[in-house]
């Protein structure tokens, strides 16, 4: 021991200290930030799992933000000025004419028939949005959300629906008879957007003949959990008006399909266009 030693023991016995307690220090800061990090991973996980879980939500607001606007439309959709147009009166006696009705009328009577074998189940929407554009053809949107397995139960009901009802017979607001035939749209020209919504999901193509013309529609149905979309195109009825299109209404699906995609993967709602 030197001098140094013998005149300042506890000096230097705190130094060795100091520096053994930093050495501490260092390791449990790198202990904790590794800690931190694997937590943090852990909490992202939980929070994907959770989101895949969870019922599927949506708000009034939220359902109107996602539906088709102007905008959104190719220019060849483009407004023309309103005129009658030769919309389809149901008979009641004819269920099948309904599938030309209102949209949200045509969910609204298919969740009341599921009801009607499962008196307990509640299947009328939570929340609806509707719309619709008048250009070369007729598009009409309606978006509505259920509890429980009133989405499922809805959309089955209507293909049910489309299935059975493959030649029949309607009649126009301009009073013309038409017949009206159906057919399924292949899966496989459904666009690939539409498919990426992880539910269920078909389309149907209707061909009406009148007396003096024939005209053309499509309408396609997709669920999401507790969500339920559906699309039309229809001919105008007007001489100008143009033919509704496969490859066109494909491509509104596509559109379609991008504006559900926040509320169906739970991301930030789009804003609500004025």
């Amino acid at each position: 021991m030197n001098r140094l030693d013998s005149l300042f023991p506890v000096r230097h016995r705190t130094i060795a200290g100091g520096i053994a307690l930093g050495g501490l220090l260092i390791g449990a800061l790198t202990l904790a930030g590794v800690l931190g990090a694997t937590h943090r991973q852990q909490q992202a996980q939980a929070t994907e799992t959770t989101r895949k879980t969870l019922p599927l939500t949506a708000t009034q607001p939220e359902l109107q933000a996602a539906l088709l606007a102007e905008v959104d439309l190719p220019a060849s959709y483009a407004p023309q000025p309103p005129s009658p147009s030769p919309r389809v009166r149901t008979p009641r006696p004819e269920r099948c004419a309904a599938l030309l009705g209102a949209p949200d009328e045509l969910i609204r009577t298919a969740a009341a028939t599921v009801a009607t074998t499962h008196p307990k189940a509640r299947l009328q929407p939570t929340a609806q949005a509707v719309s619709g554009h008048r250009g070369p053809t007729l598009i009409t949107q309606v978006l509505s959300t259920f509890t429980g397995d009133g989405a499922l139960g809805t959309l089955n009901e209507l293909r049910r629906m489309g299935q059975r009802c493959r030649d029949f017979n309607a009649v126009l607001d301009d009073g013309t008879a038409v017949r009206v035939r159906v057919e399924d749209v292949p899966r496989d020209r459904l666009p690939a957007d539409l498919l990426k919504l992880e539910g269920d999901a078909y389309a149907l193509r209707f061909t009406l003949t009148g007396k003096e013309r024939t005209m053309t529609g499509y309408l396609a149905l997709g669920r999401v959990g507790g969500l339920l979309s559906m699309l039309r195109e229809m001919d105008s009825g007007e001489r100008q008006g143009a033919v509704a299109d496969l490859g066109r209404f494909t491509g509104l699906l596509e559109q379609a399909a991008k504006k559900l995609l926040p509320i169906t993967l739970g991301g930030a709602q789009p804003t609500p266009r004025s």
